[in-house]
């Protein structure tokens, strides 16, 4: 077995031993601190607040159409950004809106600006998998968003909204509406308030909560309040969604058919745990790999034989995995199935038409 690979259990760790080793150490932190980081924590925090603070107030809003719409949050990985900037995408495109979208691409070796293709594999996985999702959108990917958002005018001349993925933290480009996912929260005198998560490098979060005061959109994994909605800060709606798990094109694994899952992702527990409840039973082997990780048909064949010795019948994976999986997987290899995520909107109005009613406030 290689340095940085380990096998406890049903799972077969493939992230190495540095990322789980820092995701180990963020979750002893969150109650307390070695005594030298959590004398440098306060000093590190400030520092970065203030120049994430001097970075974004050259950010303005735009004078004229295309609107420019940001989804992002406040930590880092695992909130959902992909699967809301793709029922957005498709809500706004319905609602008669030729709406386009604009990402960095991460994980992708390509630095852009161009237009992405599902079938490229320079391209981000995400980035492949909006265009594959939204195949009359276009998708842009760019690591310099400045210049992404010139490029995607050129191509997309008559564009009415572009959806900025990812771009909270984004300095330099302007927006007419923040949207951004609150992963952690709580009420307080029935009001949503996000709290506070330590900082990167002592934890996921990418800044302070005071962050979230940029955004008029929150949306939070949560039911609605007893009369039906919730409630944030003045001048913000908060708007609840459920996730729903669910088999990409109507194709499932047989009833009873022993699973083995491989992901690529920041949370990988919640996923194994979704396709659990899928399957009616835990997976006979959970694949954990690096987020945004590339497969190669060394990797494959590595899985495909530790899911042999366990005895699954089947495979089963993210979207966004899928999408480079499909590229190196075996005919001849038991059947890959794709777990796909679909969003139910928990309030009294559309999101779509709540985003609009923000634009043209």
């Amino acid at each position: 077995m290689k340095s940085g690979t380990r096998i406890r259990d049903a799972v077969l760790d493939l992230r190495g031993g540095a990322r789980g080793r820092v995701e180990d150490a963020w979750r002893r932190w969150e109650t307390g601190l070695p005594r030298l980081a959590a004398w440098i924590e306060p000093w590190s925090d400030a520092c970065g607040d203030a120049e994430l603070r001097r970075r974004l107030s050259s950010r303005g809003v735009p004078e004229a159409r295309p609107f420019l719409v940001s989804v992002g949050n406040l930590v880092a990985g695992g909130t959902g950004k992909t699967p809301v900037v793709m029922d957005l995408a498709r809500r706004l495109s319905a609602a008669g809106l030729r709406t386009a979208v604009l990402t960095r691409g991460h994980g992708g070796r390509a630095a852009g600006p161009l237009r992405v293709r599902p079938d490229d594999r320079d391209c981000g996985d995400e980035a492949r998998l909006m265009a594959a999702a939204l195949p009359a959108v276009p998708v842009v990917q760019a690591r310099r968003r400045r210049g992404g958002l010139a490029f995607l005018l050129r191509e997309a001349p008559g564009c009415d909204l572009v959806l900025l993925e990812d771009a909270h933290q984004t300095a330099g480009v302007p927006r007419h509406l923040d949207v951004l996912i609150l992963d952690r929260w709580e009420r307080r005198a029935g009001v949503v308030v996000p709290t506070a998560v330590r900082r990167l490098p002592w934890g996921p979060g990418r800044e302070d909560v005071a962050g979230a005061a940029r955004a008029r959109l929150w949306l939070v994994e949560a039911g609605a309040g007893p009369d039906g909605t919730l409630r944030g800060p003045a001048g913000v709606v908060v708007l609840g969604f459920a996730r729903r798990e669910v088999w990409a094109d109507g194709a499932s694994p047989a009833p009873g058919a022993p699973c083995a899952v491989v992901s690529g992702i920041a949370r990988p527990e919640r996923f194994e745990a979704a396709c659990a409840r899928l399957c009616g039973a835990p997976p006979v082997l959970a694949v954990r790999c690096a987020d945004h990780a590339r497969y190669d048909r060394r990797v494959v064949a590595r899985l495909l034989a530790e899911g042999s010795r366990r005895g699954a019948a089947c495979w089963l994976t993210t979207a966004k995995d899928r999408v480079k999986l499909s590229g190196v997987w075996p005919p001849d290899a038991p059947p890959l199935f794709t777990v796909g995520l679909e969003l139910d909107w928990l309030g009294p109005d559309p999101v779509e038409r709540i985003v609009l009613q923000l634009l043209e406030a």
